[in-house]
């Protein structure tokens, strides 16, 4: 009884199988690279991540199923993300004092804060915080975002480098976030 040796050892009885093995390696190391290949293109504001330069999000108006303010958090978080900002998110509903006082003790106490990011009731928010801030707090918002606020607009955010204002997307107001995100383009 003659015993057939198995494994690469044994290439030269069957070379379809030795050919075969090789490509599926090759396909698992090249599936390997790509899986781990990282894009060389920095991201719009690649340092401030490091530097802690922060997008503070501010939420819309409560409602029962929200009682801390309505916003698609995961579209906003990924939104400053995806601008080199790390997204914070007020964990308070929009249309209210309690969510300006915040926000101005946030941005007075942290030189980090230089990003807004206000939807809906957190849009008007937005420009009643910039309205109260001082000439070197202005100066260090970069960025202002504005969505699904109705009357808010460039103009209310004197000296803002970047301001972007946006309304509702056909998919509806509460699309606004995630309509924003999309518009970056893929990742």
């Amino acid at each position: 009884m003659q015993h057939h040796q198995r494994g690469f050892s044994n290439q030269g009885r069957n070379p379809a199988r030795a050919t075969i093995a090789l490509v599926l390696l090759a396909v698992v190391a090249f599936a390997g690279m790509t899986l781990g290949y990282q894009s060389f293109d920095p991201p719009v504001k690649n340092a401030s991540i490091e530097s802690g330069e922060v997008m503070l999000i501010l939420r819309g108006i409560a409602n029962a199923e929200h009682p801390r303010g309505q916003l698609d958090d995961a579209s906003a978080i990924e939104y400053a993300r995806r601008l080199g900002y790390r997204g914070e998110v007020l964990d308070v509903a929009g249309g209210t004092g309690a969510q300006v006082k915040m926000a101005l003790d946030r941005i007075r106490k942290d030189e980090g804060v230089t990003a807004l990011y206000g939807f809906s009731g957190g849009g008007y928010a937005a420009q009643r915080i910039w309205s109260q801030l001082d000439g070197d707090e202005r100066a260090r918002i970069g960025k202002v975002v504005v969505l699904g606020s109705p009357g808010v607009d460039e103009d209310d955010f004197p000296g803002s480098t970047e301001v972007v204002i946006k309304g509702d997307p056909p998919a509806g107001h509460m699309a606004g976030p995630k309509v924003l995100l999309e518009s970056l383009g893929p990742t």
